[in-house]
C-alpha cells in the first residue's frame, strides 16, 4: 500500500476490518427501524445503477456490488472492487464464484487511488467516505471520475445529538477514525457534484425499536406510521432532514 500521511490512520481502519466489527446485536436492535427506508433504499440504487450499464464502474469496498451491481441486472463493462481489508477482499472473490459479474478486486487505499484520471463512469460506495479522509477521497473520486460521471453513497448523519450519544455508547460498532457526515461534508459534496439526497430515519429510530418489542415482522403499522411520517417531515420542513440517520447522495460531476 502506497506511503502517505495517512497510512497509520489507513493502517488502524485496515485492522479493524480484517478483525471484524462487532455490529450483529446492534444492527438487530435497529432491524425495524431500516426496514421501509431500505425498500425505498433498494429501489432508488437499481435505478440510478441502471446508468453503470455497459459502462467502468468503481465501487469503494468489495462487498456491496454483489447486492446493488450482481443481483439487479447490472452489466458494468468493468467492475472494480477496492478495498484496504484483505478479508473482506476474499470475501468479495467468494461472493464472485457464481455470479455473472466477475469483479477486479484489488487491495487498495480510497484516500489514495491507483487508477488513471477519468478512468470511470460511476463510483459508488456504501458506508465508506465517513471512514476516509473526506475531502482528499473526494478530490480522489473526482480526478477518476470521467467528465459528467456520477457516483452514488450512502452514509451516515452525525448531526443528531440523539445519534452522537449512541455512537459514544456502542463504541465496539465502528472504528476509531471514522466520522459521520456533518455540514461541513454535505457542502463538500456539493462543490464537487450537482448532487440529489434521500434521507433516511428520524422518528422511524425511535418507533422502530418500539416495533422490534412488540411485533416479530418489521412491516407494521407502526414502522408504516413512521415511515410516512418522517417522509411528510422531510417534504414539509427540510430543515429536519439533517436530523435523520442516514443519507443517500446521487451526483453527477460538476
Amino acid at each position: 500500500m502506497t506511503e502517505s500521511p495517512l497510512s497509520s490512520r489507513t493502517h488502524r481502519e485496515q485492522e479493524a476490518f480484517n478483525e471484524g466489527l462487532q455490529r450483529d446485536g446492534y444492527m438487530q436492535v435497529f432491524d425495524h427501524t431500516c426496514h421501509l427506508f431500505l425498500q425505498r433504499r433498494d429501489q432508488i440504487i437499481r435505478d440510478e445503477l441502471q446508468y453503470g450499464q455497459g459502462k467502468d464502474v468503481l465501487e469503494l469496498g468489495s462487498i456491496s456490488w454483489k447486492v446493488w451491481v450482481e443481483d439487479n441486472g447490472i452489466r458494468p463493462a468493468n467492475l472494480h472492487c477496492i478495498n484496504i481489508s484483505r478479508e473482506e477482499i476474499n470475501q468479495g472473490k467468494k461472493n464472485a464464484l457464481d455470479t455473472v459479474v466477475k469483479p477486479h478486486f484489488r487491495l487498495m487505499d480510497a484516500n489514495c487511488l491507483e487508477f488513471e484520471d477519468e478512468s470511470f463512469d460511476f463510483v459508488y460506495g456504501c458506508a465508506i467516505l465517513h471512514h476516509l479522509d473526506y475531502v482528499r477521497a473526494l478530490n480522489e473520486v473526482c480526478r477518476v471520475l470521467k467528465p459528467g460521471g456520477r457516483i452514488l453513497f450512502v452514509e451516515p448523519l452525525g448531526i443528531n445529538p440523539v445519534g452522537k450519544l449512541v455512537r459514544a455508547m456502542t463504541p465496539f460498532a465502528r472504528t476509531v477514525d471514522e466520522k459521520p457526515l456533518m455540514f461541513k461534508e454535505l457542502d463538500e459534496l456539493e462543490k464537487r457534484f450537482h448532487t440529489r439526497h434521500y434521507y433516511e430515519e428520524l422518528f422511524s429510530v425511535p418507533l422502530g425499536v418500539v416495533s422490534g418489542m412488540l411485533y416479530d415482522n418489521p412491516d407494521n403499522w407502526l414502522t408504516r406510521f413512521a415511515f410516512n411520517l418522517d417522509l411528510s417531515l422531510n417534504r414539509v420542513f427540510p430543515p429536519l432532514r439533517y436530523l435523520f440517520r442516514h443519507v443517500l447522495v446521487v451526483g453527477t460531476r460538476k
